[in-house]
């Protein structure tokens, strides 16, 4: 695990780091391969803020927390990346077993003719970057995402393939 702790308007004390290494250290029973966190710790009025980015096969888990004091707010945000992190390695181990056992399966094609619209949904649009748009699906569980693209502005989406990557979808 490599750890990366950026404290802003806020005296960096070693009590804090070591506080926030011991806390972070339980992550590697849940992930058991190489990746790496990033942490903001920051005061804005009297809020104590705590924001952790973890990175682990290209993959984004992102949470933000703020408490009324940094080691409170330190405690939640790890309890809410602990959750998702738990998320991910089950996500993982579901598209293993399914891409193993996908050998054997028989998919029954469908004519278009023979296909109907079940539901349609309003969706609202929000401006992204790539990355939180992948964060938003694996957060979420969805299969895809529009979004606007914070640094073009056009609308783009964003979906999980079968093997796992994501596909891009870019106007011209």
């Amino acid at each position: 695990m490599e750890l990366n702790i950026v404290f802003r308007n806020i005296e960096p004390t070693d009590a804090l780091k070591s506080y926030f290494e011991k806390k972070a250290k339980k992550l590697e029973r849940i992930f058991r391969k190489e990746f790496d966190v990033k942490a903001v710790l920051s005061t804005e009025k009297f809020r104590q803020l705590a924001e952790v980015i973890v990175s682990i096969d290209g993959n984004i888990i992102k949470a933000e927390e703020s408490a009324e004091d940094m080691y409170s707010a330190i405690d939640l945000v790890l309890d809410k990346i602990d959750r998702q992190a738990k998320k991910y390695r089950e996500k993982i181990k579901e598209r293993k077993h399914i891409n193993a056992n996908s050998t054997n399966e028989y998919t029954e094609r469908v004519s278009l003719s023979e296909k109907n619209i079940v539901k349609t949904e309003n969706y609202i649009v929000k401006p992204l970057t790539l990355e939180e748009a992948a964060m938003q699906i694996d957060t979420l569980e969805q299969d895809f995402i529009v979004f606007r693209n914070a640094e073009t502005n056009d609308i783009n989406v964003l979906y999980r393939k079968k093997d796992g990557n994501f596909g891009w979808i870019e106007p011209k």
